[in-house]
């Protein structure tokens, strides 16, 4: 058989190299021409231990390197990937916010000098990321290899998968996994929407992916997750360009609905849209082992600005020793990368129930532990959870309630409304999950009860 003329240039980029590393290999081993017998390409790397430990760390890292993307896992999710890190182990994402305008006064002399502080907000995402695939190659394969060369080039190919498959079908999973911790942490917008198991249920879902389309393009904060997870000051106003907006869909959601109909929702053509629709086969999460750890049923599919996805790469190096105790070759692939999302970016998840996420600890929000409200009167006590988008049900009581009582804001659990009974204190308590707070509230008497009493008492 023939070399693969791949393979035949692949093999003498090698030689190539080594000529101008001044090595032996170009000294003992010979250019390949299409009728080269594999015996004789082989011999001196067989016989010489020196020039087969600079074969197979030639081979690693240029034959293997130029097979990746025609042999390996192809990573559906690899566009969302962005610039690398070369340096360093937390990044640092920065948003201004829109400045706000104020109408012009021709007299306002002292605006010449005032300050207008920028709205900047920061997150810093981290590399969290630090994983070895490891192969081992024996000398016994290496000579076995040698024995045609369609052997070779099955040789090479195995180590291609060996490496990188496992690599980047990580990498995808991880990928698909941001989606699922936002969902599992309330760390992104969701709209609650029915499964879509008939012809109804996914025009609504088409209706509802629609109008968050045409919502990402405006400038709001209700599409991002900065307010939500407790970012610091004013909300985060955000928009996305139509032509970074991509869909990320269950598969089965994806058979069930009709693409010609998704594409005229998002007003472009069927060959665009499909550009920017990617199909998950599902949104569950795995250890290591390939234990379930998280159910992501729940997830439908998700509407995403580009820039939500944090993924940047630091590095993807091979490095490979000879073990002359074992008389094989040692392979690494190590892969560093960051895998975050983004706070500032739009990201909103349709979801057929939201989590419950408990807090780890709740905080009545006050600069003492005790407060003060008149019999009759009402006093709003915020409270603070860790982690601040934590949305159990927050239960709030009062140890004496002939004193005072306690209920729920409307619309917004984590504030406690109490009400004065009459003169005296009560301990409120608030309880998420297994954490509580207490503060003593103490009661006064209203200003009318209190002239009443000083005259009953003249």
């Amino acid at each position: 058989m023939a070399i693969p003329e791949g393979l035949r240039v692949s093999l003498n980029a090698i030689r190539e190299t080594s000529i101008q590393d001044n090595t032996l290999y170009a000294r003992y081993v010979p250019e390949i021409l299409p009728d080269t017998d594999i015996g004789t390409f082989s011999a001196s790397i067989v016989a010489d231990q020196t020039v087969a430990n600079e074969f197979m760390s030639r081979l690693i890292k240029r034959i293997v390197y130029t097979q990746v993307l025609t042999k390996t896992f192809r990573n559906k999710l690899k566009i969302l990937e962005g610039e690398r890190i070369p340096l360093g182990y937390a990044g640092q994402e920065i948003y201004i916010n829109p400045a706000k305008g104020r109408r012009f006064n021709v007299d306002d002399f002292a605006g010449l000098l005032a300050r207008y502080e920028s709205d900047i907000k920061v997150q810093y995402p981290s590399v969290n990321t630090d994983i070895q695939y490891p192969v081992t190659i024996s000398r016994d394969k290496l000579r076995n290899a040698f024995v045609s060369w369609s052997t070779l080039d099955d040789f090479v190919s195995g180590i291609t998968n060996s490496l990188y498959n496992g690599a980047y079908i990580d990498d995808y999973r991880f990928s698909k996994n941001l989606v699922g911790n936002a969902y599992r942490t309330n760390s992104i917008q969701m709209e609650t929407v029915s499964a879509v198991s008939s012809e109804a249920t996914g025009k609504a879902l088409v209706k509802a992916l629609r109008k968050a389309y045409l919502s990402f393009q405006e400038p709001t904060s209700e599409n991002n997750a900065w307010a939500k997870v407790g970012g610091y000051g004013n909300a985060v106003v955000t928009w996305s360009n139509p032509e970074d907006i991509i869909l990320l869909v269950r598969n089965d959601v994806l058979a069930e609905v009709d693409v010609d109909v998704l594409a005229d929702a998002f007003n472009i053509s069927k060959t665009d849209f499909l550009g920017r629709v990617i199909g998950i086969d599902n949104f569950d999460k795995y250890d290591e082992n390939g234990n379930k750890t998280f159910d992501g049923s729940a997830i439908i599919c998700g509407i995403f600005d580009t820039s939500w996805f944090r993924i940047k790469e630091q590095d993807f190096q091979m490095d490979e020793f000879f073990n002359a105790n074992n008389r094989c070759w040692n392979v690494y692939l190590n892969v560093v990368k960051m895998y975050n999302y983004s706070c500032f970016a739009n990201g909103k998840l349709f979801v057929t129930s939201l989590p419950t996420v408990a807090p780890s600890t709740i905080e009545f929000i006050t600069p003492t532990t005790s407060a003060t409200v008149v019999a009759g009167s009402t006093l709003e006590l915020p409270v603070i959870t860790d982690p601040f988008q934590a949305n159990a049900t927050i239960t709030y009581t009062s140890g004496t309630e002939a004193k005072a009582t306690v209920a729920a804001k409307t619309g917004n659990n984590k504030i406690a409304v109490v009400t004065g009974v009459e003169a005296g204190t009560s301990v409120i308590t608030a309880t998420c999950g297994n954490v509580t707070d207490t503060i003593t509230v103490t009661v006064t008497a209203a200003p009318e009860t209190q002239v009443s009493e000083s005259r009953s008492k003249k």
